[in-house]
């Protein structure tokens, strides 16, 4: 199999920007800290490229099942987000060995028993969860009820009352994305539209100091931004890592 090094670090490079925020917004979304995101993605990318069969397979956290696991979360812990994240790992390890004794037995075909219609339709939900939850986080609103359906009803509004700073922000990292993919400009295809928008997004945080506490002013009105408009990114990842 040939080796192209500058392509595959160009796409390899792509790719990490891509599932860098995937992965962390996967991990928001499931209930579990941010870092969590990161450390499955390491350890599924590595661990999963050295098993697979296949040379063109992604492997990381994926959000089909990001609300199982945040209904676990909530459920095992009841009210205690912490102690539901550690029995749900301890769920996950068990999940695994069945998952693995199953295939020591060739039952892959089991999954051909759910329909087709039924998986797109969780994908779908999934889908429309993730993009209501991140949407309030865009336009620097946290939204008052906890149930999805009540997130989705109060989209309007967070766009009445949003940050404008958070929301620039959010919004124009959204653009950026969209014209480098439908983009018909043939340099700028050459160009990772996610390298583009995570650029433009830190440099935006760091002319509006988000890492301070202060007030922007925006038009007629001065809007706060804070440190709680930033991800929660533990320096010291090994410190975060719990044993199930």
């Amino acid at each position: 199999m040939s080796f192209n090094f500058k392509n595959e670090v160009l796409s390899g490079f792509t790719l990490f920007l891509i599932a860098l925020p995937l992965s962390i917004g996967i991990a928001i979304a499931s209930g579990a800290p941010p870092a969590s995101g990161i450390i499955a993605a390491v350890i599924g990318g590595i661990v999963g490229t050295i098993f697979t069969g296949s040379h063109v397979t992604i492997n990381g956290p994926a959000a089909g099942l990001s609300i199982v696991v945040l209904t676990s979360i909530q459920l095992l812990g009841q009210g205690d987000l912490l102690l539901g994240y550690r029995l749900t790992l301890a769920a996950i390890v068990v999940a695994g060995l069945v998952q693995i004794a199953l295939g020591l037995v060739k039952a892959g075909n089991i999954g051909l028993i759910f329909p087709t219609a039924a998986v797109h339709g969780m994908l779908c939900a999934i889908g429309a969860i993730i993009m209501t939850k991140q949407f309030h986080v865009m336009i620097g609103k946290v939204p008052e009820s906890k149930s999805i359906v009540g997130m989705m009803g109060e989209i309007p509004k967070s766009v009445l009352s949003m940050n404008p700073a958070i929301a620039f922000i959010g919004i124009s990292s959204l653009a950026l994305l969209v014209i480098f993919a439908r983009t018909q400009i043939n340099w700028l295809k050459r160009v990772p539209g996610p390298l583009v928008a995570i650029l433009f997004g830190t440099i935006a945080g760091l002319l509006m100091d988000l890492e301070h506490p202060h007030k922007v002013h925006f038009l007629y009105w001065d809007f706060p931004v804070m440190p709680s408009y930033l991800l929660n990114i533990p320096e010291n990842v090994g410190a975060f890592l719990i044993t199930p």
